[in-house]
Order: structure tokens, then sequence, then C-alpha cells
């Protein structure tokens, strides 16, 4: 994020360039491998390894979904795609009906 300013003076104002120092830590009082991000001007973030865990997993997950993708691409060009009606029909119907008893 930029910050454009132009009231910013002194030390804050000369900082707005200079790049934030990261570092992993394993301190009391911070999350286990957390990572801390800390710029000259004393702004801070922490980020904690749950955080990189469910980076990881949303990762995962998106390569996963790709490559699936792909071998409907290629079915459906190879005319080996098919659609069964029947259990799309019966899937959305299901879906509707737990919807409206979990009162989604």
């Amino acid at each position: 994020m930029k910050v454009d300013d132009p009231s910013l003076s002194g030390a804050a104002g000369a900082q707005t360039g200079r790049t934030a120092e990261t570092q992993e830590t394993n301190r009391p009082g911070s999350a286990s491998n957390a990572r801390i991000s800390e710029s000259i001007g004393g702004d801070r973030a922490e980020i904690s390894s749950l955080a990189g865990r469910i980076s990881h997993a949303f990762a995962t997950q998106a390569a996963a979904r790709a490559q699936h993708l792909a071998k409907l691409t290629q079915d459906y060009r190879a005319g080996k795609y098919h659609v069964d009606a029947r259990s799309i029909s019966q899937a959305i119907t299901k879906d509707a009906v737990e919807r409206k008893t979990d009162g989604s």
C-alpha cells in the first residue's frame, strides 16, 4: 500500500520508499514459527504458522481443481464428457432441501 500524504514529514515521510524487514521468530507471546514483518517506522504485522498452513491448503486445492478442470476440458473436446441429468437434478434438489432445513 502506498501512502501519498503531503502532510507527512520528518522520519515518517522519509521512510515511505523503504522496504520492510521480515523475520521468523519463536518468542514468548507469539505464535510458534510466526512470520513477523516490521517496517523502519515501527509498523508491524505477524502471520501465524496456521495462516501459512491455510494458505498452503488453498494453493493445493486450487492446483487439484485446475487439474480436474483440465481433465474435464480434455474429455469435453474429445466428446467423452456426458452429463447425467438425473444425478444433477437430484444433487440440486438435495442441496436446496438441506439449505432450507439449515436456514442458510
